[in-house]
């Protein structure tokens, strides 16, 4: 099956994903692309409005905090002391870097965000398609599970996956807010088949109610 025929799939399972990654501006983006790093996203709702509520969803000012109240605000996250580190780390890039972002294509853009410490290839591509609204795939462990269901493929590794999928999606010339609506679809899907029994037991399913 090509990506939009997963899409239509997806949608006629999930019709309604609602906003998908909200943040009332590009910075606070950037922060939850950091917090959402292995805890679940009511967490990193929770350290973000503590960071909210302290006035430090502003890149200078999160510089200029201790790492004390940073930790304190984004404790509900975990790992709240690497996470400090790493946000801090981010905030410096973005001060320095976020006006010159507009003249960059997305490789120049994603390689400066790999090289900022605690940004890995799936945060990244979070950044890039949610803050600076570049169309990218985010092929993090649900989109690599419905890969496998069907039939692209079983990759153990983000990068793995991106190598072998991400040329043949790239030419199927989906706009940023489809991806990101692809995107939404994947993770709730993926919570569905969690529930139903696994991707074995839903994409079937999915396909079968598609095709009503």
């Amino acid at each position: 099956m090509k990506m939009r025929e997963i899409m239509r799939t997806l949608q006629s399972a999930v019709p309604d994903v609602g906003r998908w990654w909200p943040g009332e501006s590009r910075f606070e983006i950037l922060v939850g692309a950091i917090l959402t790093q292995n805890t679940a996203w009511t967490n990193v709702q929770m350290a973000l409005q503590n960071l909210r509520s302290a006035s430090l969803l502003d890149a200078d000012r999160l510089l200029r905090a201790s790492e004390d109240v940073v930790q304190q605000a984004i404790r509900p996250s975990g790992y709240w002391r690497t996470k400090t580190r790493y946000v801090k780390a981010l905030a410096q890039w973005f001060i320095r870097y976020d006006a010159d972002v507009a003249q960059w294509d997305d490789d120049e853009l994603r390689a400066s965000l790999l090289a900022v410490r605690g940004v890995g290839e799936e945060t990244a591509d979070d950044i890039l398609l949610y803050a600076y609204r570049r169309g990218v795939f985010i092929f993090d462990a649900y989109g690599r599970r419905l890969l496998n269901a069907a039939g692209w493929g079983n990759y153990s590794t983000y990068s793995q996956a991106r190598h072998a999928c991400w040329a043949t999606i790239r030419e199927e010339a989906f706009s940023v807010d489809e991806y990101a609506l692809l995107h939404g679809l994947i993770v709730q899907a993926g919570k569905e088949a969690r529930a139903a029994g696994g991707w074995d037991v839903y994409w079937p399913a999915a396909l079968q109610h598609a095709a009503i």
